[in-house]
């Protein structure tokens, strides 16, 4: 191979730097003003370099910007147009956001958007501001924006470690990564804090309480340290893709997969930043597991939300979440890592020795070529102890109702089946009782089997002493028998009712994609998505279709509610391809659940669900179903498009 070969541009790299060209052609430029805290100068940098790009001739508008009072920093605005704030009342308060809908009307060239990681006011078509700006990017304005290190999702943890204060607005760290230029904005701490007596970053009161809390040397040196290493951080990334780009020499290594293990804890949102880290640190994709077993329906409401909310920080940083069910958890994990050539496993590190091997250890067992990453996740708080299940007193009368019946009926047959048979006639009802009531019901019927018949069929008559030890041996091993029944019958119940779902939800969207092929027209596609989809769950649905540059009802259930809103939230979705609605971050006050129905990057139309239990039904498993369904409509509607 000749020289000339190992310096060719390796074709992956081409590829990917002709999708960005061909997205920056269409999305405006996004710049960010990062410090370490506030008050290092972030605003003040920004608007001095629009001022300088307004006086090159660049149309510059102010869509939110916040001075806190300081005289410097307002003079700055001077000269420079404003788009007035849109004020909105929740409860009883006064809330001035910035006027997305004016921004966009008036398409500057340019926009100032500040403090990037900002929470809306309620009702606010999206609940972050960055996602605000990610629509003013989409729509091919340039946004300039302002960010703190504690700002960013993945350094939470990190950060509350630092300074003791949990951060509750972040962005997501990709999103961050997507600007095409971070300007670091740095200030030693000593003139932080000489800014902060001075009255130039907060008012006196405020100040003085900002000292103890957050402004302390150990605190800024750490937070600056941090924000230092991810600047540096991303001139690296951008000089790497510039070398493979190039074929300039250079370690390439092979890529990586990282796969983080997801469980009900409290530490699930740790452990998924980290894993991000981790992936981050080595470019590498990964994949955020949650292996659903028998165990999970008896989740407590907190629980769910703990996992509920991992999911959603993995999903927002990047990762792609995979919901599987199985009866064990390290080999569903083993399996899925072998099978998705995954090289790194993320696990959260156990928190005591046990007699049992924990999970951790049953996965590296598993798992020989694949390194495992533990992490002792950080306590915050009392962590509440789990709830014990409350029992259903019904069960329990019907378990004993079952044993004393078989007893009754052993006791009219005791001289013709002898004790052997008496005893595994009093096992038939505990057996009945695991598969049918479950484990709890299943060992009390057992355990009241053997005294019954100690007390009914073993000498000495009506009493429980036991003249002979090797009865005592069978009562355990019968005792031992019947909790192994019990949980084998609850793990089949469960598996079975998996099995019966799974094969449903198969079936009718195997039904709905051969039912597609088939359809001749495109109201055809419409009513056979609303019929196969009810199949699968219980909503009412809308689906709407682009007509002379505007979004219309295409084909819709009798219950859905068709309003300017919901039409308004359609529009929305079909014009920026993302979702929107109930179980989202964009306008999540709506009605009902929106996607986009997409054929590669076009858009054919937005399909619209309403469910009445969102929470139980928009898990990241059901939406997975959702967006294929979506998908199919879109393909279908594409191929009928295409013969007309």
């Amino acid at each position: 191979m000749t020289d000339t070969e190992h310096k060719r541009p390796e074709p992956e790299s081409l590829l990917a730097i002709a999708k960005q060209e061909e997205t920056a052609r269409k999305r405006g430029k996004l710049t960010i003003y990062f410090g370490a805290a506030p008050g290092v100068g972030k605003t003040y940098s920004m608007l001095s370099d629009a001022r300088t790009r307004k006086q090159e001739g660049v149309d510059v508008v102010v869509g939110y910007s916040e001075t806190h009072g300081r005289a410097e920093t307002e003079t700055l605005l001077e000269g420079l147009e404003t788009i007035p704030l849109v004020v909105t009342e929740y409860k009883g308060v006064q809330l001035a956001e910035m006027d997305l809908d004016g921004i966009l009307a008036r398409r500057p060239r340019l926009v100032l958007v500040d403090e990037l990681a900002h929470t809306n006011a309620p009702n606010s078509r999206h609940v972050k501001r960055y996602q605000d700006v990610e629509e003013l990017l989409n729509s091919g304005i340039d946004v300039y924006s302002t960010l703190n290190v504690q700002h960013l999702e993945s350094l939470n943890d990190i950060v509350f470690r630092i300074t003791g204060i949990r951060v509750s607005e972040t962005i997501p760290d990709t999103f961050f990564q997507l600007a095409d230029e971070i300007k670091l904005v740095d200030l030693p701490f000593e003139e932080l804090l000489k800014r902060l007596k001075e009255g130039k970053v907060y008012t006196k009161d405020m100040a003085e309480n900002a000292v103890r809390r957050f402004f302390k040397p150990g605190n800024l040196l750490a937070l600056r340290e941090m924000s230092l290493r991810l600047v540096a951080g991303s001139v690296d990334e951008k000089m790497l893709q510039y070398m493979r780009a190039h074929a300039i020499a250079g370690p390439w290594s092979a890529t990586e997969r990282i796969l983080v293990g997801v469980l009900a804890s409290p530490y699930a949102e740790q452990l998924v930043r980290s894993a991000f880290r981790i992936a981050s640190e080595m470019n590498a994709e990964w994949v955020a597991l949650y292996v659903e077993t028998a165990k999970h329906a008896q989740l407590s409401d907190k629980e769910q939300e703990w996992l509920k909310n991992a999911l959603d920080i993995a999903e927002m940083l990047g990762g792609h979440v995979v919901w599987i069910k199985g009866d064990n958890i390290a080999d569903e994990i083993a399996r899925y890592a072998q099978s998705h050539n995954v090289t790194k496993i993320v696990m959260g590190k156990p928190r005591r020795f046990g007699l049992f091997p924990s999970l951790a250890r049953q996965i590296m067992v598993r798992t020989k070529d694949i390194d495992v990453f533990l992490f002792a996740g950080k306590s915050e708080q009392n962590i509440p102890r789990k709830k014990i299940a409350l029992i259903s007193p019904l069960d329990y009368v019907i378990g004993a109702a079952a044993v004393i019946l078989g007893s009754l009926f052993g006791f009219l047959l005791r001289d013709i089946l002898g004790q052997i048979n008496l005893l595994f006639l009093m096992l038939l009802p505990v057996v009945i009782i695991a598969i049918f009531l479950g484990r709890g019901p299943s060992i009390f019927a057992a355990v009241l089997s053997v005294l019954i018949f100690d007390y009914f069929f073993i000498p000495p008559y009506f009493s429980f002493a036991v003249s002979d030890v090797r009865y005592f041996l069978s009562y355990l091993m019968f005792i031992a028998f019947a909790f192994v029944i019990s949980n084998l019958a609850s793990n089949l119940h469960y598996k079975v009712h998996q099995l019966q779902q799974s094969e449903s939800r198969n079936t009718a969207l195997y039904e709905l994609s051969q039912d597609l092929v088939t359809a001749r027209s495109i109201d055809q596609v419409l009513h056979l998505m609303i019929r196969h989809t009810k199949q699968i769950f219980p909503c009412d649905m809308a689906i709407f279709l682009p007509e002379n540059g505007q979004i219309s009802v295409g084909a819709s259930t009798d219950r859905f509610q068709i309003n300017p809103k919901e039409l308004g939230i359609s529009n929305w979705v079909w014009l920026n391809g993302e979702p929107a609605g109930m179980g989202t971050d964009t306008l999540p006050e709506a009605w009902a659940y929106y996607l986009p129905m997409k054929t590669a990057d076009i858009v054919k139309g937005v399909v619209g669900f309403h469910f009445e239990s969102p929470e139980q039904i928009l898990t990241p498993e059901n939406k997975v179903v959702l967006d294929t369904i979506a998908r199919l409509g879109a393909l279908a509607i594409e191929r009928i498009g295409g013969k007309e």
